[in-house]
């Protein structure tokens, strides 16, 4: 099974999530494909003048190939990964859904499973309410919702990130803190998921 796994990340920690997430879908038996989410809303002047925030972005624009709707639909699986922008999914990842109205008039994800991990700066910042957000576009595409239930015991030992929703990360104000093993666990589980599910829906 070809796992697609879009991701936009501005400082690194998504992209923590997605080699994660990565290592669930492989663990399954299938294989992860990591591509990045470019941001085209951002102009260059801007970019600038956060020093980390450029270096993230010329590494990640580097290191993954471009996520494009169409390699999307050659998947047979998605995780879509996002940081929270106001209990949204950010500007770059909501561009990349709105470009999809070929694949919502044609119905090529229609029965396609996927799921959610996002990154906050805070415990409360919306990550709950931005996995639920990006469900959205996700059903009017005709996709299948996976989430994480509670036989992943991790979801109830957590004191940072991780819900039913979906895999979620706290990056702290600094967007600093790295990825934890409790974090890691949920979405190294929803790649499984996502993977052994795709691999029961092909037959």
């Amino acid at each position: 099974m070809r796992i697609y796994v879009p991701f936009y990340s501005r400082y690194g920690n998504v992209e923590q999530m997605a080699r994660a997430v990565g290592e669930g879908i492989e663990e399954a038996g299938g294989e992860a494909l990591l591509a990045y989410v470019h941001d085209p809303c951002t102009p260059a002047e801007v970019m600038a003048d956060d020093e980390r925030w450029q270096k993230t972005y010329e590494r990640l624009t580097t290191e993954y190939p471009e996520a494009t709707p169409d390699d999307l639909v050659a998947s047979d699986g998605a995780c879509f990964g996002t940081p929270t922008r106001f209990g949204n999914a950010a500007a770059p990842m909501r561009n990349f859904f709105d470009q999809m109205a070929p694949q919502w008039i044609s119905g090529a994800l229609e029965g396609m499973p996927g799921g959610v991990f996002v990154s906050t700066a805070s415990l409360h910042g919306g990550q709950e309410a931005t996995q639920i957000a990006t469900w959205f576009p996700m059903i009017h595409l005709g996709m299948i919702i996976v989430g994480v239930p509670y036989s992943e015991q991790m979801l109830i030992q957590t004191k940072s990130g991780g819900a039913p929703y979906g895999p979620s990360h706290l990056a702290g104000q600094q967007a600093d803190r790295d990825l934890d093993e409790d974090e890691a666990v949920v979405c190294r589980t929803l790649g499984r998921r996502v993977a052994e599910l795709a691999g029961k829906l092909s037959g």
